[in-house]
């Protein structure tokens, strides 16, 4: 019992420290970068399944469009009359 609790602990404390999330790329640049160089020599299927490509690609397009992307088909101006 006493091992099935120190491997829940082990695995808990190794997945939460390892990847860093997009808001950490977005306040580090110089990080984003290099990280991005190492993303870019990876295969697709790589980059699908590496955490921080995913973040470093969330934080680009974030970066690039901003927070607030607008939606396709969101009512913008005053539209149209119903008859």
């Amino acid at each position: 019992m006493k091992k099935f609790l120190l491997l829940i602990a082990a695995v808990s404390l190794l997945s939460a420290c390892g990847s860093k999330t997009p808001e950490y790329y977005k306040e580090h640049p110089a990080e984003m970068k290099a990280k991005a160089e190492a993303c870019s020599r990876m295969s697709e299927a790589e980059k699908m399944a590496d955490r921080e490509c995913a973040a470093i690609s969330k934080a680009d397009s974030d970066r690039f469009f901003g927070d607030h992307m607008e939606k396709p088909g969101a009512p913008r101006g005053r539209g149209t009359k119903q008859y």
